[in-house]
């Protein structure tokens, strides 16, 4: 606030009178034209001042801060990274890989030998043995001896020789077979073994990717997030200082006159001021009286507060 004070012309009287004569001084204040052009022109300022509509003197919100509160708005409100699609590949069972077993494997080569080798080879010594009877029984019968006891002792033997020759056979047939089946089974069952744990190795990997590329997908989604934040925050930045902009010359008005008073208060004008005065004296009665007469006064200048 800035008040005015400075006088544009006074007079000043005072008046002795004593019993024969009374005496009369008029004294007048002479302020210059431009002291008192400058006052004017400085409280015709001031004046224009109340004209303004308080309300407009305040900045709006420019179409940059509205731009960057709207898009604040559609940031997470958080601020913290969503890893609750982390939950099923933490929560899952780590792979295992059981070793295969040459059991269950093994038949499927043991019973074709079988069939195929060790029933045939029996089914041909069973022919062979056939004809050795036969052969034995003809040659009894042709000595004389088919009847009796010598007989029945060389077909005992005979009989004892084939069948521990059919035993020795396909014994060895079958352990040959047993040997070659649980060799080929006991590959099936290797092979098994390392194709797990390849799969159980390939499902690691197949989750620690997966993993990463979630990982890595959440980075990007906060480096874009963090890179909105800051055209945002440079956003916001332009427009405060946009609307700063505004605001200086909605109180420009203000400002200015505020100058004004200021330069016209730290003005020498009373340098530049002078005093009339006149006097005439005239036979009255006895009197004493003092009075002032103070024309129109503006004077620029700080208020008390």
């Amino acid at each position: 606030m800035f008040g005015f004070s400075l006088s544009g012309s006074a007079q000043k009287s005072k008046t002795t009178t004593d019993t024969t004569n009374s005496f009369t001084n008029t004294t007048t204040r002479n302020v210059p034209q431009w002291g008192s052009d400058l006052v004017e022109k400085g409280a015709a300022r001031v004046g224009e001042l109340f004209n303004l509509d308080p309300g407009g003197q305040v900045a709006p919100t420019n179409a940059l801060l509205t731009g960057a509160a709207g898009s604040a708005a559609g940031l997470s409100g958080s601020g913290v990274a969503d890893t609750s699609w982390l939950k099923p590949y933490m929560a899952a069972d780590t792979p295992f890989a059981s070793g295969g077993k040459a059991y269950d494997y093994v038949g499927r080569y043991l019973n074709p030998y079988l069939s195929e080798v060790v029933d045939a080879s029996a089914a041909d010594m069973d022919a062979q043995a056939g004809t050795v009877r036969a052969q034995q029984a003809l040659d009894l019968a042709g000595s004389g001896a088919f009847g009796g006891s010598g007989a029945a002792l060389t077909q005992s033997m005979t009989e004892g020789e084939l069948a521990r020759a059919r035993g020795a056979t396909l014994s060895g047939l079958r352990s040959h077979a047993y040997d070659a089946a649980l060799g080929a089974a006991a590959g099936d069952a290797d092979r098994a073994t390392q194709a797990r744990i390849s799969n159980a190795q390939i499902r690691l990997q197949d989750q620690g990717q997966k993993v990463g590329f979630g990982f890595q997908e959440l980075q990007q989604q906060m480096a874009a997030q963090a890179n909105a934040r800051a055209n945002i925050a440079a956003q916001t930045g332009m427009g405060q200082t946009l609307r700063g902009i505004d605001q200086e010359q909605r109180n420009a008005p203000v400002t200015n006159a505020q100058q004004i008073v200021a330069l016209l208060s730290g003005l020498p004008i009373d340098l530049f001021s002078g005093t009339t005065e006149q006097g005439t004296s005239t036979g009255a009665e006895v009197r004493k009286s003092k009075g002032v007469q103070v024309g129109g006064s503006i004077s620029g200048g700080p208020a008390n507060r």
